[in-house]
């Protein structure tokens, strides 16, 4: 028998023993969605404790004495919880499921001391047997046999506002519905009130509807309390925190496959779901719900079709030796493109765009399939890098290829894996154009060797103020007094600009760094093993931001900067004016054309700027707090004590000794570019956006403008119709999100599309370690930034991966832990300027790893402990 489930070891298979209420809430956790800490007391407890009973009945199970074993593990696991209170909650093997809600007809209690837990337990059990939910099956046609029950046990949510959440309207397919109000959510879900509702667009999270109630009483931890006279009749939550709320319901919806109804909280700045269950239309929650409408379910012949589609077009694309996909590289920062941006993105990716011009403009060759179609597959709406393709960047027709068969055993090796020569791939055709091979690699060294030792100056002192000129320049055209054709004319104008002009050259920092690091690991395997020189080399890059021209010559571009001047306009020191003008075209997932740039849209800033008012920063944190020459110490002494390291190892072979130096040298000289490039790429990648938003406003397609593709706007202006297009591209993007996704496709395993992974539980995950150091904190995990609260400190960041819009949240993190990205992303770059130790390329690393885990982050060795 098992008593207690925690949450985090909850599964499907799991239903009987913890009810449905436990299961929705175990899955939610191992999904990586915020839900307060919390265990279950299984079914197995229950049969054990009733099974003396002669008959089962609310007073009879109420007054049933509990075996010390049981409580023994009740109590260790309590123990476990952070909060002084518990919230109880009963979870039926019959309840929460697609056919019957069981809302509200078990019992629940809140704020549940030690001292009382025992005794809310037997209550819950007790009312299984209640008049209400005796009468509730007998309506719901479920019988009494077998039926058990478990219960929930978690930290209380000390909430705000509370409600619950329709992800689907009856009425209005494309809206969702959020009612609210002030404290506890027992008000709202009970009906002992009229609380506010919103209906709110399920893609926009826009406000469509509002009916702000007069809220009299609420209720808190004390019990029922008045609401003070200033809030009675002012909105619960604010439009930013509806479409905040919006998305995190539509994001559930996704991952259950099937309209939701959520029971949610708003504590501390963040979300909390409480519980989860499917929309029925015997749904009591929603005051106004018409139950004689059905909700719309998930089709899921369609979503099956698309799998078999998707499949389909790999099983066209596989090669003979096998073929490899891997979610890296872009996928990092553009995991799932609309069509516009893919289109855009994937031209940009291929030999024949700005990647391939970048490559050639080295010396190198890459193949003409590269050319044609690029190193990106959309699969199932997500960004994966072709491994085949990619190796023939370099030289066409030269050998180099992946091992599918390492892969294979490996996947997690495919993550930025290299490319080696493999002469079973070679044809005759190879072996007479082995001479040319030859001279064309010992060009492309003489290109290397010639571009690394001026190109940063050549970026620093022309490329970029430049371009920056051109860019404000282009500011100070109104987009609203132009021609739909010279609207387009101005698309195709900073599209090529910004990807085949610039972007380029900024690329090129980016490959130099790739080179200069590949170099530097291959001369010190001359003196060390393949583990031994990743984990000096990481120390190596530490607490080296002070010592990066780059950070002197273009301060703006550097994160702590980023953050430090945001933390100016929280102290009152900068007006967020001001910030808008040298960070006003950054954004959270910013390579998403359709994502709104934050001069559009300054709710992030907004809630970045409370939680740095809610830390009690008094002065500018750039004198104390951001990462200065003290905040980077530690990180500082990784960096010497390698170096001494590394002297010891080079003390008597001096040539070796010089082509280390250089080769550390030009690393720690462009491996900051490939931020510092991202900033002015976004210059550009505004204009471009400017010009689609100006278009979906006077076509009014309501964001419709990025389900188009390029070659589709000359035509739009020439009076075609996309409506069908549009509905029907979202309509499909939607299937196809639903549809889960490994991040490594074998192509002889295409069946596993669409197959939940299984997690098995470990106590230890190995990654690569990006960012020196040891960091022992719990586990804050996150899939969007927008997530954090204002009160976190000294937490571990778990999250998929990270773009400029998650630098503030490093300020207050002792580690980091991404699920993507390796010694060059984002996360990485930053982690080293701020000090933080981390590992990257954890898979499943937000639903492995559960919200408040104690962990420690080895930098060095490139593991997580899970404590």
């Amino acid at each position: 028998m098992q008593f207690i489930k925690y949450f985090s070891e909850i599964d499907d298979a799991d239903l009987p023993r913890v009810g449905g209420k436990g299961l929705n809430l175990g899955k939610l956790t191992r999904a990586g969605f915020p839900v307060p800490n919390g265990f279950c007391v299984t079914t197995d407890a229950y049969r054990l404790s009733v099974a003396g009973l002669s008959e089962q009945n609310e007073n009879s199970v109420k007054d049933i004495g509990l075996s010390p074993e049981l409580v023994t593990e009740i109590r260790t696991a309590r123990e476990k919880l952070q909060t002084a209170t518990f919230a109880v909650r009963s979870s039926a093997t019959a309840e929460d499921l697609a056919e019957a809600s069981f809302a509200g007809q078990q019992d629940t209690f809140l704020n549940v001391t030690p001292d009382e837990l025992l005794d809310a337990l037997k209550a819950c059990w007790a009312s299984l047997w209640s008049e209400r939910a005796i009468a509730y099956r007998q309506t719901q046609k479920i019988a009494d046999e077998g039926l058990a029950m478990a219960v929930v046990i978690q930290e209380m949510c000390e909430a705000d506002v509370s409600g619950v959440l329709f992800t689907v309207a009856p009425f209005n397919a494309n809206a969702a519905i959020i009612e609210s109000n002030w404290g506890l959510g027992e008000s709202v879900v009970s009906g002992a009130i009229t609380p506010d509702s919103f209906h709110v667009s399920r893609d926009t999270g826009a406000v469509l509807e509002r009916s702000i109630a007069t809220k009299n009483e609420m209720v808190t931890a004390t019990g029922v309390s008045v609401v003070p006279s200033a809030q009675q009749d002012a909105p619960s939550l604010t439009d930013a925190q509806l479409k905040e709320l919006t998305h995190l319901g539509m994001r559930v919806e996704t991952h259950y496959g099937h309209p939701m109804d959520i029971e949610w909280a708003l504590t501390d700045g963040q979300f909390m779901l409480l519980q989860s269950r499917h929309i029925t239309t015997s749904a009591t929650s929603i005051t106004h719900l018409n139950q004689a409408h059905s909700i719309p379910k998930v089709d899921k012949k369609a979503i099956e079709k698309v799998r078999q589609a998707e499949i389909q077009i790999l099983e066209a694309r596989a090669e003979e030796q096998g073929t490899v996909w891997c979610h890296h590289n872009l996928a990092e920062v553009l995991p799932a493109p609309l069509p516009m941006t893919w289109e855009i993105m994937k031209k940009f990716m291929s030999g024949a765009g700005g990647l391939g011009k970048a490559y050639r403009g080295l010396g190198f060759y890459p193949s003409e399939r590269v050319n044609a179609e690029g190193i990106l597959d959309l699969i199932c709406g997500r960004i994966y890098v072709n491994l085949n393709r990619e190796a023939e960047l370099h030289f066409d027709g030269f050998p180099f290829a992946h091992d599918f068969n390492a892969l294979k055993r490996n996947p997690q090796e495919a993550m930025y894996a290299q490319a080696q020569t493999d002469i079973t791939r070679s044809n005759a055709s190879f072996w007479v154009k082995l001479p040319l091979h030859i001279i064309r690699m010992s060009r492309a060294e003489m290109h290397l060797r010639q571009h690394r030792s001026d190109f940063a100056r050549l970026l620093i002192e022309e490329v970029f103020p430049a371009f920056q000129k051109e860019v404000e320049a282009e500011r100070n055209i109104s987009y609203s007094d132009l021609t739909d054709t010279e609207l387009v004319t101005k698309f195709e104008e900073w599209r090529a600009k910004t990807l085949d002009d610039f972007a380029p050259k900024a690329l090129t920092a980016t490959l130099l760094a790739g080179f200069s690091l590949q170099r530097l690991e291959v001369a010190l395997q001359k003196c060390l093993n393949e583990t031994e020189t990743k984990i000096l080399v990481n120390r190596l890059m530490s607490g080296t931001s002070d010592n990066l021209t780059v950070e002197t010559i273009v301060p703006q571009v550097s994160h702590p900067r980023l953050a430090s001047k945001l933390s100016e306009v929280a102290t009152g020191d900068l007006t967020l004016t001001d910030f808008l003008k040298d960070y006003g075209h950054r954004a959270v997932d910013e390579f998403e054309l359709a994502q709104p740039r934050w001069r559009e849209d300054t709710t992030y800033l907004e809630q970045m700027i409370a939680a740095f008012e809610q830390s009690g920063l008094q002065t500018p944190p750039t004198e104390a707090t951001f990462p200065t020459d003290d905040g980077r110490k530690p990180q500082i002494e990784q960096r010497e004590s390698a170096e001494k390291e590394l002297a010891a190892h080079l003390e008597n072979r001096t040539g070796l000794r010089k082509q280390v130096a250089r080769e550390l040298d030009f690393t720690r000289c462009y491996m900051p570019f490939r931020e510092t490039a991202k900033f002015y790429l976004m210059l550009g990648y505004e204009q471009i956006r400017r010009a689609l938003l100006e278009l979906d406003r006077r076509y009014q397609l309501d964001g419709g403008i990025f389900y188009l593709v390029p070659d589709e706007l000359r035509r739009l202006i020439d009076g075609a119709v996309f409506r069908d297009v549009i509905t029907a591209r979202k309509t499909k993007r939607e299937l196809m999100l639903q549809i889960e996704v490994p991040d490594v496709i074998f192509s002889d395993a295409l069946d596993q599309i669409g197959t939940a992974t299984p997690l098995e539980t470990v106590d230890t995950l190995r990654g690569v370690g990006v960012s020196a150091g040891i960091a022992t904190g719990q586990a804050r995990v996150l899939l969007t930034p927008t997530d954090v609260r204002p009160s976190d400190r000294n937490y571990i960041l778990v999250c998929p991966s990270t773009d400029p819009a998650w630098t503030p949240l490093f300020l207050h993190a002792a580690g980091l832990v991404m699920e993507r990205g390796g010694i060059l992303s984002h996360g990485a770059v930053v982690a080293r300027e701020y000090g933080v130790p981390a590992v990257a390329n954890i898979p499943n690393a937000t639903r492995r790893i559960t919200e408040g885990q104690t962990l420690q982050v080895d930098g060095n060795q490139g593991t997580i402990s899970i404590f």
